[in-house]
């Protein structure tokens, strides 16, 4: 999963219901598969129905390589919608900037993920000063997203301490503040994704409607503090937040030992403890860590510090 510490174990289909299950008992309703790819399981559509029956939705990010071949499969096991990775309509720019030649591949995903019924179908496309964020190149997004149906999601590229280099950050970075005021300006219509607190903005381009959501953690102070997600490593891990691994909650005892769904409550409140936004403004309010030790000996080994995550 994106971000996780290194493993090589993965969870079986039946471990990933059981802790889904556990979820739907918090209030958790919604489970997005991501990656690493999600697609290159090959039980994927498996995992899908067997998530289902648990919650409200099931959705999924992938690279879209794969999802001409599974979007029918995916749709029909539960799958509800999609993100697909698309840099770039520019075949070398796609190429450089995956280190593969897929761009008609991924069109033809796109394709058969909206012809299955899966909606919405998102493009998610991170803004890079001079290769993604020109106005021919969202101009290029935008058509094709009208043409079969889709949004666009606009992501900014984020400077994360030890992952970025700064000089490539320095070089890439797009600021996406211009961006979203003239989408601002040309809306008919503005919303909020209620996850992260996302701008959306629906506008007529060509005489059509066209969609775009901005995901900005690092210059919107709000996203982390309206984020609600948990993650699950593919080993089993609880991880509150993408951008650290600190804090992590590990179920592995409760699986191992073939603990009812209902055993792993206090686990899921232990990482909901831990949760702190990770992007701040100066203005943010950064709550005290709360801690429940007598939570620890349900759950086995985990942490024991809770460190306030984000910059200073």
């Amino acid at each position: 999963m994106e971000g996780q510490p290194e493993s090589s174990d993965e969870l079986a289909p039946d471990a990933i219901e059981t802790i889904v299950r556990a979820a739907a008992q918090v209030g958790i309703d919604r489970v997005k598969l991501t990656g690493g790819e999600p697609t290159l399981r090959s039980d994927v559509v498996e995992i899908v129905r067997r998530v289902r029956p648990w919650v409200g939705e099931v959705s999924m990010t992938t690279n879209g390589l794969r999802l001409e071949d599974l979007a029918q499969s995916l749709r029909a096991a539960g799958l509800r919608r999609v993100n697909v990775s698309l840099p770039s309509l520019n075949p070398e720019v796609y190429r450089e900037l995956t280190g593969v030649d897929g761009t008609e591949r991924v069109i033809r995903g796109i394709r058969a993920a909206c012809a299955a019924g899966l909606d919405p179908v998102k493009l998610n496309v991170v803004a890079l000063s001079g290769q993604t964020d020109s106005p021919e190149a969202m101009g290029a997004l935008l058509d094709l997203a009208q043409e079969v149906g889709a949004q666009v999601q606009l992501i900014e590229f984020e400077n994360v301490r030890d992952r970025v280099d700064p000089r490539v950050y320095r070089q890439l970075h797009s600021e996406l503040g211009k961006l979203t005021t003239e989408a601002a300006a040309q809306a008919f219509r503005t919303d909020r994704n209620r996850l992260h607190d996302r701008p959306r903005y629906t506008y007529l381009r060509h005489g059509r409607p066209a969609t775009v959501e901005v995901v900005q953690p690092v210059e919107n102070p709000a996203f982390c503090m309206g984020c609600q997600r948990l993650r699950v490593t593919s080993d089993g891990r609880l991880k509150g937040c993408l951008m650290t691994n600190e804090g992590l909650v590990d179920l592995r005892p409760l699986l191992r030992s073939g603990a009812p769904p209902e055993s792993f409550v206090r686990a899921f409140e232990l990482a909901v403890s831990r949760r702190r936004p990770f992007f701040t403004g100066p203005e943010t309010p950064r709550p005290e860590p709360e801690f429940a030790p007598e939570l620890l000996p349900s759950i086995g080994t985990v942490p024991a510090s809770l460190p306030v995550l984000g910059q200073p």
